[in-house]
C-alpha cells in the first residue's frame, strides 16, 4: 500500500501500541553515512543488486533508488561493524516486542529484510504507506543514520502521532499502522536504514535469498 493520505491502521492487535526503541551509542554514524553513500552509487550503477534495476515503481516518488530497488538486496548482507551493530539492536527490540505481544520469539522463526533510504528535500520522499500485516507478529522499523531534525508521521488506529526523529536511535512497531515522512527544510542526504520483520511462515519462496534468519 502506497501513498493514501487517508489509510487507516489495519492492526488485529489489541494492544495498546508502542514503540521499542533503542539508542545504538556505539556506532559511528558518520563512518556508516560514508558507506551507504558508496553503496548507494553501487546500486545507481547496478553493480549491488541482483538482476535488473526497478523501474517504474510506488516508490519512485521518494527520488532514493536505495529505496526504489528495496527488494533487490539486504542492508544487513553489507559487511560493516555498525550495521552488525544494528542487527543485534534489532533482534532485542525483537524479543521485547515479543514479550508485550505474548509471542515466541524461537518458534516464530523470524526472518529480516531491509534496506537504507537516501533522500533529499528537493527530490522527493515517501509518502503514506504500510508494510503489510495486520499487526504483531510482523513488525517494521528504522534506524536514524542521518535524520535530525526530521519527523515521520504515524497514523496508529484512531491517533495521529508524530515520531521526532534521533540520530543513531532504532525503532521497532508492529505493521498495521500508516507512517510517511514530514517535509524537512535542511539540505540532504536524509539517511535511514529500514528494516520489516516477519514469521518465516509468511514469506513466499520467490523471496529465497534475500531474507534472512533472525537467531
Amino acid at each position: 500500500m502506497y501513498g493514501d493520505s487517508k489509510q487507516k491502521s489495519t492492526s488485529r492487535s489489541k494492544k495498546e501500541h508502542k514503540f521499542f526503541e533503542r539508542q545504538i551509542d556505539i556506532n559511528n554514524i558518520n563512518s556508516l553515512e560514508k558507506v551507504l553513500l558508496f553503496n548507494y552509487k553501487k546500486i545507481v550503477d547496478g553493480e549491488l543488486i541482483k538482476g535488473e534495476k526497478n523501474e517504474q515503481t510506488p516508490w519512485n516518488s521518494s527520488g532514493s533508488e536505495s529505496t526504489i530497488n528495496w527488494n533487490k538486496y539486504n542492508v544487513f548482507q553489507i559487511y560493516d561493524p555498525n550495521i552488525h551493530n544494528l542487527f543485534r539492536a534489532l533482534r532485542d527490540m525483537t524479543v521485547e516486542a515479543c514479550n508485550y505481544y505474548d509471542l515466541d520469539f524461537i518458534k516464530e522463526q523470524f526472518m529480516v529484510q531491509g534496506w537504507f533510504n537516501v533522500n533529499y528535500n528537493h527530490i522527493g520522499k515517501l509518502d503514506w504507506h504500510e508494510h503489510g500485516g495486520e499487526g504483531a507478529p510482523m513488525f517494521h522499523g528504522y534506524y536514524c543514520v542521518k535524520a535530525e531534525p526530521s519527523i515521520t508521521h504515524y497514523r496508529v488506529f484512531e491517533k495521529e502521532i508524530d515520531n521526532i526523529n534521533k540520530n543513531n536511535r532504532a525503532i521497532l512497531s508492529e505493521t498495521g499502522h500508516p507512517h510517511a515522512m514530514a517535509d524537512w527544510d535542511w539540505d540532504g542526504p536524509r539517511i535511514t536504514i529500514a528494516y520489516d520483520v516477519s514469521p518465516l511462515r509468511f514469506i513466499p519462496r520467490e523471496w529465497e535469498q534475500h531474507w534472512i534468519p533472525m537467531v
